[in-house]
């Protein structure tokens, strides 16, 4: 596996990254892990997930399946908010 520099972090991450948006809807827990540690056999530390894949359900599944070995891992997310949830009151 490829490692790149992230940015000015100094954050090495896998070149290909994980992405988690089938496990809770396509792909169950069961299958979701087996998918991760292939993937981190494979020498990937790169994952990415977000709250709005399967309810949320895929981060949770991920974090599950990176417990042991999260200092190991770099976990991407995203938030996704409504343009309502943005608007203050005035």
């Amino acid at each position: 596996m490829e490692y790149r520099r992230l940015g000015d972090t100094g954050l090495m991450v896998s070149e290909l990254c994980l992405g988690c948006m089938t496990f809770g809807r396509e792909t169950d827990e069961e299958g979701s892990k087996e998918i991760v540690g292939r993937f981190l056999e494979a020498g990937g530390n790169f994952i990415d997930t977000a709250d709005v894949y399967s309810k949320g359900v895929s981060e949770e599944i991920t974090g599950r399946a990176i417990k042991e070995i999260r200092d190991d891992v770099v976990l991407a997310t995203k938030v996704y908010i409504t343009s309502e949830a943005c608007l203050l009151d005035e």
